[in-house]
């Protein structure tokens, strides 16, 4: 009986990822190619990109930098008190319009560069201050957040606004309120979908826009796996050539 129990829930999460995908590669691809040519035109007049995320959403810089298949001209904003090394932190920072002076101070943003910001309630009140200041100076913004979650979820930033309703583009992640989407009682679930969602999105993003770079024979500064024989030397030209400050 556990067994089956076991394998009801194992295809019950595959099921609900495998079909979150499946609707991401068909019905978000115009959303996927208007966020990978907006980063490509950023990147063509020397503008930045930057991904910024709290909590959780924190990995998404992660997971496109400083790794194989990683761009390496991309900025993730990875200050440590905004990933989870201090859960307790980061849920007040997050909702810490303040924090917005820090950021500002200690990034260059400009007119026309981008930021993906990364929110699954994008109801937080530093993501909406950071972007609404960032859009008050000409940054564009791509949203990757849980579309109709977010909509059942009040802002908490004087503005009353959420990350779909500034961002230039929106791409949905499909999760469902609250995010953990097996239930194993009334009051207990598991198996959230926002990591996963939001990392396969930015993934296809990065990739689309690589591949328009190369097929228009630009340079392509992306990461090799340190594991494979030669990746270090190259990933250190690419490091020396790309440092930030």
């Amino acid at each position: 009986m556990e067994g089956i129990i076991m394998k009801n829930l194992m295809e019950s999460y595959y099921q609900t990822i495998n079909n979150d995908m499946n609707h991401v590669i068909t019905k978000e691809k115009t959303a996927i190619q208007q966020a990978s040519q907006m980063i490509s035109n950023s990147i063509h007049h020397g503008h930045k990109v930057y991904f910024f995320g709290t909590g959780h959403s924190y990995i998404v810089g992660q997971e496109v930098f400083a790794r194989a298949g990683g761009y390496a001209d991309f900025i993730p904003i990875l200050e440590n008190e905004l990933g989870m090394n201090h859960a307790f932190k980061s849920t007040l920072i997050e909702r810490t319009t303040a924090y917005a002076d820090v950021l500002m101070g200690l990034y260059t943003f400009q007119k026309d560069d981008v930021i993906v910001m990364t929110s699954n309630s994008g109801r937080n009140a530093l993501l909406i201050e950071l972007g609404l200041r960032l859009k008050k100076i000409g940054v564009h913004i791509i949203g990757i957040t849980a579309l109709e979650a977010s909509k059942d979820s009040t802002s908490r930033h004087e503005s009353g606004l959420r990350l779909f309703e500034i961002a230039d583009v929106v791409l949905d992640n499909r999760s469902v309120y609250g995010d953990a989407s097996i239930s194993h009682s009334k009051e207990i679930k598991t198996g959230p979908t926002s990591t996963i969602m939001s990392c396969f999105i930015a993934q296809l993003i990065v990739s689309d826009f690589v591949e328009n770079e190369v097929q228009t024979g630009q340079d392509v500064p992306v990461f090799r796996s340190s594991n494979i024989d030669g990746g270090d030397a190259y990933n250190e030209r690419l490091f020396a050539k790309y440092k930030r400050s």
